[in-house]
Order: structure tokens, then C-alpha cells, then sequence
């Protein structure tokens, strides 16, 4: 190794990205070293995630036989729809889809994170928590390491996965300031309830866990809410645009509460102890607002690259930051046996990653953040398709009318034909 340099890779932020980037160089002898600026990697996350797909497996392979790698098996997903009044869930039985590798697991991040950080430090990968990165360090037109306070540490290749605050990512001129509408404030809580309580309340049997996303009744603000079950708490939170809940004048925590107080999320949260919070920011300008992936020395991925996904029913963040840093790690391999650091040849990480179901699936969906922004999808359609369901389900002593025309009836009283027809046709284009 050259004298010149401290490390071959030098990668921010010890999240899923950073740490499978770290994981992947590790294992094939790269002196690689992960800056993290928490307290342990995960230590800025609380509470939990589903985690969905094979990648995991590819990183750990059978990585279920490990107790601390996750906290139950996803065996069912709810979607469910809020009124002021009302609610309608979707409830979708997936043991059948749980077959090795698993299809889906809750996971606790403080824990998941710290696990996954302790497999990369066990394959060789040295990770500096307390270390917070200011800027980058520059060779000409070449970032060659980055700073923290006094220090300096030089590498070939610099892989920036500092999550969606990512200021590192602005000065290596990979992306420009982002707007707030690209950005959502997800606001998560856990609460302590017993394994038993989880598994009586939630009718689940040993291991097997739920996962519930939730739309409507966040006063209008483009979002949503969700819990997943783990062991022994429950993780709940809500996601709002942050640009629509600053011109509405609203304060997210009075948001919060509102929702929380429906009588769907109330029954959800009975009796059960408040332990944890946190809020932070999500990136979700989808495919068209993702910055430049790669640059003179610099690789990007995860949430530093915008790689989140809400299309409604698919919801990715932590598998796409996994299978972006794997196949950073990859990329930076064949970038140092080429021994040329320009874009030139740092671009091969963006054909690896063009390869990828993240890339193709941020692309798929490419128009559905910018569908997601219309505020019909948050009041009109909630209170519509559960008054929909409530019609066709109340018995009111009258001789009920044929379904077909029930539902018509419903939805000319309701109103709004054009902008439904405008929605559908979104909806259409964009999922």
C-alpha cells in the first residue's frame, strides 16, 4: 500500500450501506475503514424496520440462525385506509412466501445495525465510531480521503453512505441542495409490550411478526403511517412531506398526537409503554432527483444517493442501502485492481448498480413520488373507499340495492369526478 495513503477505502457513515460496502472489502482483504459519528453503529436510529428480500442472506448467509439478527419473521402485511371515523384494512397472509432465504424480518436498527457492524469488524473492517466527518480532502479535482477536526485520512477511494443528511455528498459536487419537497420527517416511537401481549393481541404465533402500513387522516399532508412487531415492543411512526407540512403552518408532533389518537391506532396501542423517540429525515425524490452516483474518487449509496422507494405498497430504504453498498464494495474492488480513480473508471459502480432491482425498481417507479404528493390520495380516497365499504356492509333494515350500483351511487354523491379520474389516471402512469 502506498505511503501516500492511510487506507485503500475510506467510507462515511456505518449504517447498512456503509457497513455492507465495509463488509465486502473486508472479506476480500481491503484495508478499509468506516467513520461513524454516532456512539456504535445504529446508535442514531431507534426502534424498528421490516426488512424485505434475499440480499441479507447474500451478505450473511442463513443469517435467521443468528437470534440477534432479527426480531420476527414478516407472516403478514396490512395495509389499511383511515377516515375521520372509519378504517379498512388489507390483511395479506405471507407464510407461504417464508421460505429460506426469508422473505421478510422486523429488526430492531440500534441492535440490527450493531450486529451487522460486528460481522464487518470480524472480516477486517475498522470502524471509528464518535467521528463526525466535516469535508473531503482533495488532490486537484480528486477527492482523495476526508477530514474530522485536525484529522486527515487519505484513501484511494472514498464511499460516502452518510444517510440523507448528506452534506459530503453536496461537496463533492455530486448533487445540489435539496428541496423540501424531496424530503419527508419521519417520526417513529417504540413501546414496550410483553412477547405474549404482542402474540395474543396481534394474533401471532411464535417468531412470526406483522407489518401495517397506514394511509389517511394526517390532515392532509402526503405521508403515512405504519408499526411493525418485534419481540417484546412495538415500532410506530408516521412519515410527513416536510414541504406540505410547512405551508400548512402545522407542527409534526400535534400531527403525531392527532393520529395517534384514531380510534384504529388507540385499540393498536392500548396499555402498551412508551420507551423511545425519534425523528429524522427521509429522502423521497425518487429516481429523477437521485445525485450523481460516482465522481474523481468518490462512490455513492443508500439514503446519501436517495435511494428510498414509496410506490404505497412497495416501501424500500434499509434493502436498497444494503444491496447499494454491496455492490459499492463490489465496484470499488474492480476500481483499485485498475488503479485509476477518475470518473472514467468509477462509473463501472453505476453499471453494477444498473444491474440491480434497486436501480431498476427506482426506475420503474420512477413517477410515483411526484403521484404520492396529491393530497386527494391522503383525504379524499381514504374517506372514500371506507365509506365505500361501509355502505356495502351496513345493515339498515332496507332492501339492499345491487352492489355495482351501490358503489356508482356512492361515489357520483361523493363528488369529485374529475380529480378521481385525473388520480386513477396518475395512478396508471405512475404504478
Amino acid at each position: 500500500m502506498s505511503e501516500e495513503y492511510d487506507f485503500d477505502v475510506v467510507i462515511v457513515g456505518a449504517g447498512p450501506a456503509g457497513v455492507a460496502a465495509a463488509l465486502t472489502l473486508a472479506r476480500a482483504g481491503i484495508e478499509t475503514v468506516v467513520l461513524e459519528r454516532g456512539q456504535y453503529s445504529g446508535a442514531k436510529n431507534v426502534s424498528g424496520a421490516a426488512l424485505y428480500g434475499p440480499i441479507l442472506n447474500e451478505l450473511i448467509p442463513n443469517y435467521w440462525e443468528d437470534e440477534n439478527s432479527f426480531e420476527r419473521f414478516l407472516t403478514t402485511k396490512k395495509i389499511t385506509l383511515l377516515s375521520e371515523s372509519r378504517s379498512v384494512t388489507i390483511d395479506a397472509d405471507l407464510r407461504s412466501f417464508n421460505q429460506v432465504p426469508y422473505n421478510g424480518v422486523t429488526v430492531v436498527r440500534p441492535k440490527f445495525d450493531r450486529w451487522l457492524a460486528e460481522k464487518a469488524e470480524e472480516a477486517g473492517a475498522m470502524i471509528l465510531p464518535d467521528t463526525m466527518v466535516e469535508d473531503l480532502v482533495w488532490n486537484d479535482k480528486q477527492i482523495i480521503g476526508v477530514k474530522s477536526g485536525d484529522e486527515v485520512l487519505k484513501a484511494k477511494l472514498t464511499i460516502l453512505a452518510e444517510g440523507s443528511n448528506n452534506m459530503l455528498v453536496e461537496k463533492a459536487k455530486l448533487a445540489k441542495k435539496p428541496k423540501p419537497r424531496h424530503h419527508a420527517l419521519g417520526m417513529k416511537e417504540s413501546y414496550k409490550l410483553s412477547k405474549k401481549q404482542i402474540e395474543e393481541r396481534f394474533h401471532l404465533e411464535e417468531n412470526e411478526g406483522i407489518s401495517n402500513e397506514i394511509l389517511g387522516y394526517s390532515r392532509g399532508i402526503p405521508g403515512g403511517g405504519f408499526y411493525y412487531t418485534n419481540k417484546d415492543t412495538i415500532s410506530f411512526g408516521l412519515i410527513l412531506n416536510m414541504d406540505v407540512l410547512t405551508k400548512k403552518k402545522l407542527k409534526a408532533p400535534e400531527v403525531f398526537e392527532e393520529f395517534k389518537n384514531h380510534s384504529y391506532i388507540r385499540k393498536l396501542l392500548k396499555d402498551a409503554e412508551l420507551i423511545e423517540y425519534s425523528a429524522h429525515t427521509i429522502p423521497e425524490g425518487g429516481f429523477k432527483h437521485m445525485p450523481k452516483l460516482y465522481g474523481n474518487g468518490v462512490l455513492v449509496a443508500g439514503d446519501a444517493a436517495g435511494m428510498v422507494l414509496n410506490a404505497g405498497l412497495y416501501i424500500e430504504g434499509i434493502n436498497f442501502a444494503l444491496a447499494s453498498g454491496k455492490i459499492a464494495g463490489e465496484a470499488a474492488l474492480e476500481i483499485l485492481q485498475s488503479e485509476n480513480y477518475t470518473k472514467k473508471q468509477t462509473k463501472v459502480y453505476k453499471k453494477k448498480l444498473k444491474n440491480s432491482f434497486v436501480y431498476k425498481d427506482l426506475k420503474t417507479f420512477k413517477r410515483a413520488s411526484h403521484f404520492l404528493e396529491n393530497k386527494m390520495m391522503f383525504t379524499y380516497v381514504p374517506d372514500l373507499l371506507t365509506g365505500v365499504f361501509e355502505q356495502l356492509l351496513r345493515n339498515n333494515g332496507h332492501p339492499r340495492k345491487r352492489i355495482v350500483k351501490s358503489l356508482i351511487w356512492y361515489v357520483l354523491k361523493k363528488g369529485k369526478l374529475f380529480g378521481l379520474f385525473k388520480l386513477l389516471i396518475g395512478a396508471v402512469r405512475s404504478l
